[in-house]
């Protein structure tokens, strides 16, 4: 018979490699389950003409797909976030659930609690040169500085850093730029 591609959900996979005429025991070793359940696959989807999909088992899940967006958004508002104050933000918008399902929503998703990288520290270079910027303009007038527009309001650490002990949520694809893993 011809090789399925793996990606099939597994119902399909093993009524068609039936209809190719295989044995339904090389079906199950192939798909890697029992006999019993090729056989009870290939009753129903002869009973039905169509491949019927498995009711799921366990507890339903408590969110829709668009609240786990919602909960994307909001953890995209404020990376610093933590899982309890999400869970209020999320409460906001009528989705009541605990601590924990908010965090497993979040790791679904792709996004790990990380130590935030650091800022930068001023160098040698950098405070000698903001030295010079400000004595040249020691002088200046409350006039002058009137007319002045600061458009830069990045943040710098002077000494250590002041990102010590922050944490932040960080999307998989950004842990290298953004995120130290915790070991």
């Amino acid at each position: 018979g011809t090789k399925l591609p793996a990606h099939l959900p597994e119902n399909i996979r093993i009524v068609k490699l039936l209809e190719e005429g295989n044995p339904s025991r090389m079906v199950a070793k192939d798909v890697g389950c029992s006999q019993s359940a090729v056989s009870k696959i290939w009753t129903k989807y002869k009973q039905h003409g169509m491949v019927v999909k498995a009711k799921r088992t366990g507890r339903p899940r408590k969110t829709s797909k668009r609240q786990d967006k919602q909960l994307k958004a909001i953890c995209l508002e404020n990376r610093k976030s933590t899982t309890k104050q999400m869970k209020h933000k999320w409460e906001e918008v009528g989705v009541n659930v605990c601590d924990r399902t908010v965090r497993n929503r979040l790791k679904e998703m792709g996004f790990q609690y990380r130590k935030a990288k650091r800022k930068p520290a001023l160098t040698p270079k950098h405070k000698r040169t903001r030295l010079q910027w400000a004595k040249e303009r020691q002088s200046w007038t409350v006039d002058d500085w009137m007319k002045v527009v600061f458009s830069d309001e990045s943040r710098i650490c002077i000494g250590q850093g002041d990102d010590a002990g922050t944490f932040v949520w960080c999307h998989v694809s950004l842990l290298e730029h953004t995120c130290h893993k915790v070991l």
